[in-house]
């Protein structure tokens, strides 16, 4: 039997049962995986394609090292974890790791650029579905989308599973991120995303990150903040947006939560703060991921955590 739809808020309303038994305690709420770094495509801006080398791929985790620390992960009662690369689905094992983390209780969302979703892999999402499906939709039109990944018939593959995602009432969040080479279909982007109906979310990426060699690669197609200011005066919830993240700025020094109720693990077994903070790593490898979420990732470097404890020490003085 299919089980039925997730209930964000039904997520969210336990999720706020369970912090009143911990209010003052770090808990590893929720948690990003980069299972690897492998993909498909090629994109422009992507971070982790530099990676994507059969060198680097004969270092990510095992099967059976994975298996392990999903074990840990629902030890230590992780509710929500989020599958990424890379491209996820590249992994030959994807599946018994998708699986296996639902087995252990694990409220699941997949970051996926969709094309390689197989009938194989959709049937099982009917079967056991994720908390939601996230993909990357780069253009409105083949010309700009295979432009960006650098794979023809890429477009027209995604939205094959979009459809299909669609169809079956499956969570999904199309995200888009702003590029000197897609400015121009960003509004169109979004639109499609809203004639998909009620059960698709969009997202819109404004600024890129830099790779993981640090190269600065990504930046090349980097929008100007004119550019994207353009853009979102043209789109009244866009424009909105804006504003509130202007009005807002002094929440930038504000700690993610990582390593407070989030962790990040990347394809090496290595647990970290967050994605976009890798500046200090534990090996699961080595050690359990209990140990280094109670016991190591406090005394990793967060310039906005300390930033944040500066001007939580000034307000109470």
């Amino acid at each position: 039997m299919n089980s039925p739809p997730i209930a964000d808020e039904s997520i969210r309303e336990f999720k706020e049962r369970l912090k009143c038994c911990f209010p003052k305690e770090r808990f590893p709420w929720t948690g990003q995986w980069e299972l690897t770094c492998r993909c498909n495509l090629k994109c422009v801006m992507c971070y982790t394609d530099c990676f994507n080398s059969p060198e680097h791929i004969r270092k990510e985790l095992a099967t059976s090292e994975i298996l392990r620390i999903l074990d840990e992960l629902q030890e230590a009662g992780c509710l929500e974890l989020t599958l990424t690369g890379g491209e996820p689905l590249a992994r030959p094992d994807f599946l018994q790791i998708y699986e296996a983390a639902c087995q252990r209780g694990l409220f699941i969302t997949v970051y996926t650029n969709g094309t390689l979703i197989t009938e194989k892999i959709f049937a099982c999402w009917t079967r056991l579905r994720p908390k939601s499906v996230e993909i990357s939709i780069h253009g409105a039109s083949p010309q700009i989308f295979d432009g960006v990944t650098q794979i023809p018939g890429s477009f027209e593959r995604c939205l094959y599973w979009i459809q299909r995602l669609v169809t079956e009432k499956i969570q999904l969040v199309l995200k888009t991120v702003g590029l000197t080479s897609n400015k121009e279909e960003i509004l169109a982007i979004k639109q499609f995303a809203e004639s998909l109906g009620p059960g698709v979310d969009w997202r819109f990426g404004q600024y890129l990150r830099n790779d993981l060699m640090i190269s600065d690669a990504p930046f090349r197609f980097q929008l100007e903040e004119e550019e994207l200011q353009e853009i979102e005066k043209k789109d009244p919830e866009l424009w909105k947006a804006k504003c509130k993240e202007i009005s807002n700025s002094e929440s930038v020094n504000k700690s993610c939560g990582g390593g407070q109720c989030k962790f990040h693990i990347d394809a090496y077994g290595q647990l970290q703060l967050c994605s976009n903070n890798r500046r200090a790593s534990y090996d699961l490898r080595k050690g359990s991921f209990r140990h280094g979420f109670y016991e190591i990732l406090p005394s990793f470097p967060c310039p906005r955590r300390a930033v944040q404890e500066i001007l939580t020490s000034n307000e109470t003085t």
